[in-house]
């Protein structure tokens, strides 16, 4: 048997089906890596996930070739043998590069649970993978016995990376926590509607007319914002500070539409906020309301370090710090240009301020370092706020 028949009889039973199967776990393993790029941002680390991806893909594309075209493209192969072995050495690489930070948190990661359980799932389904390998032979049985295989252990290893992701967050610091406690003449209360899927904290300072709900920003723990909710209830504006699932404001969008039906204290004014992205949540409910024409739209939005996504009527009020480097600039200048601002629309820079002081959970990656303290930034914030609702609302002028 001459070698195009031997190849034709080899493959002849191979399917879209498998050569789409084939598919699957590379674009798993994509998924993972981009996350894990994301979290550590390293470059070596990115080089090899491209890498691996791409022989990952050479080899699907080969198969995809064989069922449709019916011919064999041994160059996909080849570059297949020679990408992901490459790509692997280049991730193993990215830890010693990165130094003992990347160590340490390689580590952490590998042994946060359940992300452990999933992860040793996920290299365990490889070794059998591997095995499989050099024990069958060709045939598409055994290729849909691989591939299955393969698209398990990269489901698990997924699985375990988005565990990290969203383990992996700031934490509130003890000023933090030390203003859940209710001092300072500020009663502060859980809010406990766990059917509704809402939990957090109620402020009550001494003001019984204005009341904020308030956004986390993104991957930060919300009691980092006690203080500056602290600091706004002195000044006669209740807070109301949600906790989100996964600590990702983005999930619980709806969580202000179900504190305010409550109503306590029969508020006449109702602000709702938030820091970064959750600024970014905050103003997709604020436009919710505004599009279903709720009796109940708010009476302003609160964005700090943020921006709108979609166009808004809503007041804004929008502070942001001179030095911080987290604020993508660049897209909080195209909304302003595509219109997505409202015309009742104020903005403060706070001098000296950068993104993570809005709360306390120490240092953000990627931020600037601020010339002024986390209390001042926050209480300068927390003036603006007072100042804008008072002038605009309370005493019925523009601010």
């Amino acid at each position: 048997m001459n070698k195009t028949a031997k190849w034709k009889n080899e493959y002849n039973e191979y399917t879209l089906g498998l050569a789409l199967l084939d598919l699957m776990p590379v674009l798993l393993f994509l998924l993972s890596g981009l996350i894990m790029y994301s979290m550590y941002e390293s470059s070596i680390l990115l080089a090899g996930v491209l890498a691996s991806f791409t022989g990952g893909f050479c080899k699907a594309v080969w198969k995809l070739i064989i069922v449709t075209g019916k011919k064999d493209c041994s160059g996909l192969t080849r570059a297949f043998r020679i990408l992901m072995p490459s790509g692997f050495a280049l991730m193993i690489l990215s830890v010693p590069a990165g130094g003992g930070a990347a160590f340490a948190g390689l580590w952490r990661s590998l042994t946060m649970m359940p992300a452990a359980l999933l992860f040793a799932a996920g290299f365990a389904l490889m070794c059998l993978m591997g095995y499989l390998g050099s024990h069958m032979d060709s045939s598409a049985g055994s290729n849909w016995t691989e591939e299955v295989v393969n698209t398990l252990a990269q489901l698990a290893v997924l699985a375990g990376v988005i565990v990290v992701y969203f383990g992996t967050y700031y934490h509130a610091d003890s000023q933090a926590i030390d203003a859940l406690r209710g001092v300072n003449g500020v009663n502060v209360s859980e809010i406990t509607q766990e059917d509704e899927g809402v939990n957090g904290w109620y402020f009550d300072g001494q003001g019984t007319d204005s009341a904020l709900v308030f956004y986390p920003g993104a991957k930060v723990e919300a009691a980092a914002y006690a203080p500056l909710m602290e600091t706004l209830s002195l000044k006669g504006i209740d807070c109301y500070l949600c906790d989100m699932p996964l600590n990702f404001a983005l999930l619980g969008r709806d969580a202000a539409g179900t504190i305010r039906p409550e109503k306590p204290n029969n508020y006449e004014r109702w602000y709702i906020g938030g820091h970064s992205l959750g600024g970014v949540a905050a103003a997709m409910a604020a436009n919710d309301a505004e599009e279903t024409g709720d009796v109940d739209a708010w009476d302003g939005l609160v964005l700090l370090a943020s921006y709108p996504t979609e166009e808004l009527s809503t007041p804004v009020l929008s502070i942001y710090g001179t030095d911080d480097k987290v604020l993508n600039t660049g897209k909080y200048k195209k909304t302003k240009a595509a219109g997505l601002w409202p015309a009742d629309f104020t903005e403060v820079v706070i001098k000296g301020g950068n993104h993570a002081q809005f709360g306390n959970y120490g240092e953000q990656k990627g931020d600037g370092s601020p010339s002024i303290t986390a209390a001042e930034q926050q209480k300068e914030t927390a003036d603006a706020i007072s100042e804008w609702a008072g002038a605009h609302f309370i005493q019925g002028e523009e601010p």
